[in-house]
């Protein structure tokens, strides 16, 4: 991937460009990088659309800005400031995991600007609610809030990144997954990278809540993630907006990895779908 920058209101972004036609934005979580887009980008370009990969902010040392939280409505500024960036008036957003939270609070804080959104692995974020299971299976969340978060995922070769994703999707196996840890360490390598990561967990508000979508939606999620799989199906009932859900079968955290062809199928028709 070839990776260029551009600012507004002080922010620097570094992401991929490429392809042509209507944009649309994909956005990594944790832990990963741009990187694990490349065959939704390259589907993507195929089909007609021009993509944009961002890194998320604070997981490029160009890209922090001291002083700048990264709450809910830091994240969410984050995705409006990138198209400002692009001189982009609309495009659809999909987020993965972290990725996943800034899409949802970008179509709350300013929808006029969101032509549609995709989110990966994260339900509507309303639903989140402190079940037993959900703190046991999120309990990363408080791990990686401690002083020690860094030094946690650092140590043995960040061999905690490995434990996670091994607890998240227990049936990835094989290069694309390896490719992923590899990328992620490189990343994590320069502390203030790790400790921007590791800032999204110190500064969520768990009482912070989202409220109503009102642009398109396709939510996606997987029959092995920490997450349950009836969270996806209900995230219908917080959208005043058209809505599908994709659950691929047997895919964890990362379903737009474990499972790509019916990722993408899903993805492409939604996007064709959607009004000009």
């Amino acid at each position: 991937m070839d990776f260029e920058t551009a600012s507004a209101h002080g922010q620097t972004f570094r992401f991929c460009d490429s392809g042509e036609g209507p944009p649309v934005v994909l956005i990594h979580g944790f832990p990963d990088t741009p990187m694990g887009w490349d065959d939704t980008r390259l589907a993507l370009n195929a089909a007609g659309f021009r993509t944009i990969v961002p890194y998320l902010r604070g997981y490029h040392p160009e890209t922090i800005v001291a002083g700048r939280r990264y709450g809910g409505r830091e994240i969410g500024e984050d995705a409006i400031r990138l198209l400002d960036a692009l001189g982009l008036e609309r495009a659809v957003l999909v987020g993965h995991d972290w990725g996943a939270s800034v899409v949802y609070r970008a179509a709350t804080l300013a929808p006029e600007r969101v032509r549609a959104i995709c989110t990966v692995a994260i339900p509507h974020l309303d639903l989140l609610e402190r079940s037993l299971a959900l703190i046991w299976g999120g309990r990363h969340f408080i791990t990686l809030r401690l002083p020690s978060g860094p030094w946690l995922a650092r140590r043995n070769d960040f061999s905690y990144l490995d434990v996670l994703m091994r607890r998240w999707a227990p049936t990835w196996s094989g290069a694309a997954r390896e490719a992923t840890l590899a990328d992620v360490k490189r990343a994590f390598a320069d502390p203030r990278v790790l400790e921007g990561a590791v800032s999204y967990y110190r500064d969520v508000s768990t009482g912070d809540r989202l409220g109503p979508i009102s642009v398109p939606g396709l939510v996606v999620g997987g029959t092995a993630d920490i997450v349950p799989p009836e969270l996806f199906s209900r995230s219908g009932e917080f959208f005043d907006a058209p809505w599908e859900v994709l659950i691929a079968d047997g895919a964890g955290h990362w379903p737009h990895r474990e499972r790509p062809e019916p990722f993408h199928d899903s993805l492409l028709a939604f996007l064709v779908g959607l009004p000009a």
